[in-house]
């Protein structure tokens, strides 16, 4: 399930990014039919996201030794899963809102309105609360080039398409589909069984011939 993650959270953001372009040829976006469709495709990348952070984690446990690097990428799984959670939140405000509002101007009227809700967390944690979700898969990343056996190149450059995908998407919306790609490309590497020079494979082979 995991290695679907990896592959279905990019993709449907990819086809939200799509569908959120052809809402906006008029000019603007939503409320409507393809507001919704697109925001629940969205919802379901960033659920699908909760797998890719649990998939990395794993990878990193499977192959980093020593307990600073476990900590280190338990706290980079933390910090990517409080941004996750208020991602969802606002996924799941813009549905609602898309759903209740008639008009462009009722959407921006009640999405003020539930700029706080749930009233758990202050309102300016909630507006930068998914930084903290890219910012926590990027450390991740980063961490898992550096404990991946082999084809240090290939590992090295997942971060960084990651990182560039998000400044994309954060500096223009419309990038979202190009964002989206070069995230779904770092995330490929992933979907492949890890290499038979692993650690853990060694370790399983040593306890196997003992």
């Amino acid at each position: 399930m995991a290695r679907i993650a990896f592959h279905l959270a990019p993709a449907l953001m990819l086809a939200y990014g799509l569908v959120r372009l052809v809402d906006g040829r008029d000019g603007q976006h939503g409320p409507g039919p393809a507001w919704t469709v697109g925001h629940l495709l969205f919802l379901g990348s960033l659920l699908l996201y909760g797998g890719v952070i649990a998939g990395v984690y794993g990878r990193i446990r499977a192959t980093a030794g020593g307990t600073a690097r476990r900590a280190t990428a338990g706290v980079a799984t933390a910090v990517a899963a409080f941004g996750l959670v208020t991602f969802v939140r606002v996924a799941i405000v813009d549905i609602v809102v898309g759903l209740r509002a008639a008009d462009s101007a009722e959407k921006s009227m009640l999405a003020d309105r539930y700029a706080d809700v749930p009233a758990v967390l202050p309102q300016a944690l909630y507006e930068i609360g998914p930084v903290f979700f890219m910012i926590g898969l990027i450390a991740l990343l980063v961490q898992s080039a550096l404990v991946t056996p082999g084809r240090k190149a290939m590992a090295a450059l997942g971060p960084v398409l990651v990182a560039v995908g998000f400044v994309a998407i954060t500096i223009d919306l419309d990038l979202l589909p190009a964002g989206a790609a070069l995230i779904w490309l770092a995330l490929v590497p992933f979907t492949r069984e890890q290499s038979p020079s692993s650690p853990t494979h060694v370790r399983t082979e040593a306890r196997v011939a003992a």
